[in-house]
């Protein structure tokens, strides 16, 4: 290609052209890295995960309780995530129950009246009757 034969105006085309290449170029790299580190953060978290389970178990076993993880091991964390999952594993269920199970693996209930009725008037859970739940049909 003979740049000194070619208009500014043809230059300017050429330049144009290459930087959407060298853009589109750019791009397509970018989304493979970021499939990569996307991969790589999963595989962390599954990680992660494992080893806090472990740790978890180990404080449970010794009779301590786990506060502020997923102690029940879902990957959701938070007493009301423990609620939902304990209700979607067993169906129905009262409160005292509730708070026992919850107890057994470590998650805090200080506030179970409170979260119980946050639930419900979410719509994440349903009362069958006083002091009874379950997950909504």
């Amino acid at each position: 290609m003979d740049f000194n034969n070619m208009t500014a105006e043809d230059l300017y085309k050429l330049a144009k052209q290459r930087e959407f290449d060298e853009r589109k170029l750019i791009a397509e790299e970018n989304k493979q890295k970021i499939a990569e580190l996307r991969e790589e953060r999963k595989q962390l978290q599954a990680r992660h995960k494992r080893e806090i389970n472990e740790v978890n178990s180990r404080i449970t076993a010794l009779g301590g309780k786990v506060t502020g993880t997923a102690a029940t091991g879902k990957g959701r964390t938070g007493i009301s995530a423990a609620i939902v999952e304990l209700l979607d594993d067993v169906g129905e269920l009262d409160t005292t129950t509730i708070r026992e199970k919850l107890n057994a693996v470590g998650v805090s209930v200080g506030n179970l009246g409170q979260t119980l009725a946050y639930l419900k008037k979410n719509g994440k859970v349903t009362s069958v009757s006083r002091g009874v739940y379950r997950k909504p049909d």
